[in-house]
């Protein structure tokens, strides 16, 4: 999300008629120009048919706004995949700046915009982040900082090359994870029950009568832009009961054995919960604990997987340059673990991840189809605008069809011993 939480807030409530903008924006057509760009060869697990796999629950919980050298960077078991000695950044002046241990779990919000994004990421050359958002880009965490994620390594996979789906902010990087596209929006400024209208991953669970529920950690508002339950967003699903449980109905379900197949979490912003930058990583973290431990204790996690990521990299550095899917993506890496019986333990996977990876991990456990082989709306061309910094002002901007069906990215599945 956009620098800090009374910032966001002034933003959207100063944006006066940015909701009708929003209604309008997955309306808009999208004609024939431009291509969609080529696909990178890459071999993938093929997609199982669904029960190929032990899996029957999957839990996916996205987090906010840190990058992966500002959480493991410095991490003892993660060898190559971490900040190289002698790593620093250009100050601007002449000289370089190195990274620095925080001393403290909370520290400011920093800039995470489209624009700030592409200043981080200079061309590639990764070496903006300083200039971008000065000292507090080149801050980092350690083990005695995060006790409980150092210590998922043991038993659990870390995903060394998992990266954000674009060069922007919260709410776009959340609908590629929802959709596997953005639809072309680059900022915060698409919001709102009811205001997207094109397939998601709730469609195809639903056709395929896969149980699903989205937990809240916590309600906020989505007419106030503060919520990151994206799912709403969607017209189908603004008022369907399932995107409404909350943490109680999580631990409940957990303990009469009726967790559903698919499992959404969702952590409060507002609350500080989903260590959104000011808050204090330790209170997050203990969240995840709790819900990590309590899947451990129940039935469920005999059959179990529960992915832990982030949408974006909040503006914090990484050395490690996105490969570069398309013009929106993909955008800085961030920490992801995957966790359960079947996870390869002290495992670093090197595979190529994105949020569409997510997707595709719930489509081959499942045996879904994806969700580029049925919206087209967004392979020739995006609604351009504001909202998408992309089109450069035109009325149309470049295609982004799902990325769920790309042979580019991995499915999850290396993760996994079967």
């Amino acid at each position: 999300m956009d620098n800090s939480r009374i910032a966001r807030r002034d933003f959207l409530k100063g944006a006066g008629a940015l909701g009708f903008a929003a209604v309008a924006w997955p309306l808009a057509g999208c004609g024939p120009q431009g291509s969609s760009p080529p696909r990178a060869a890459t071999s993938n697990p093929p997609v199982r048919r669904p029960g190929a796999t032990p899996i029957k629950h999957v839990i996916v919980d996205v987090q906010e706004n840190r990058s992966f050298d500002h959480y493991y960077g410095f991490a003892p078991f993660v060898g190559k995949y971490g900040v190289p000695s002698g790593y620093s950044q250009p100050d601007g002046s002449g000289g370089v700046i190195a990274p620095h241990h925080l001393t403290s779990g909370s520290t400011a919000d920093i800039a995470h915009t489209w624009t700030a994004m592409h200043r981080g990421y200079d061309g590639g050359k990764m070496d903006g982040f300083y200039k971008a958002n000065g000292g507090g880009a080149l801050g980092y965490y350690g083990p005695a900082d995060l006790p409980f994620y150092y210590g998922l390594f043991e038993s659990s996979t870390l995903c060394v090359n998992y990266f954000s789906s674009i060069l922007g902010p919260t709410y776009p990087n959340r609908f590629y994870l929802a959709a596997g596209t953005s639809g072309g929006v680059t900022t915060n400024g698409v919001w709102g029950y009811g205001v997207l209208d094109y397939p998601i991953i709730l469609d195809l669970l639903d056709e395929a009568g896969v149980t699903w529920k989205v937990y809240n950690i916590g309600l906020d508002s989505v007419s106030g832009g503060e919520s990151d339950n994206v799912f709403v967003f969607w017209r189908k699903w603004a008022r369907d009961q399932r995107t409404t449980a909350v943490k109680s109905d999580y631990l409940q379900d957990l303990q009469d054995g009726r967790l559903p197949q698919v499992s959404f979490i969702v952590p409060s912003f507002s609350m500080g919960w989903d260590e959104h930058p000011p808050a204090d990583v330790s209170v997050g973290m203990g969240i995840q604990r709790e819900l990590i431990t309590a899947l451990q204790r129940s039935t469920a996690w005999a059959g179990a997987a529960y992915i832990l990521t982030y949408d974006e990299s909040g503006g914090f550095f990484d050395h490690v340059t996105p490969p570069r899917l398309d013009v929106y993506g993909l955008g800085i890496r961030v920490p992801t673990w995957v966790i359960s019986p079947f996870a390869k333990p002290g495992h670093l996977e090197p595979a190529l991840y994105e949020h569409g990876s997510v997707l595709k991990f719930i489509e081959a456990v499942f045996g879904l189809p994806t969700l580029a082989s049925i919206n087209h709306k967004f392979d020739s061309s995006t609604p351009g605008g504001p909202e998408n910094e992309a089109a450069g002002a035109q009325a149309l901007g470049p295609p982004a069809p799902p990325r769920d069906g790309s042979d580019a990215i991995g499915n999850l599945l290396e993760c996994f011993t079967f």
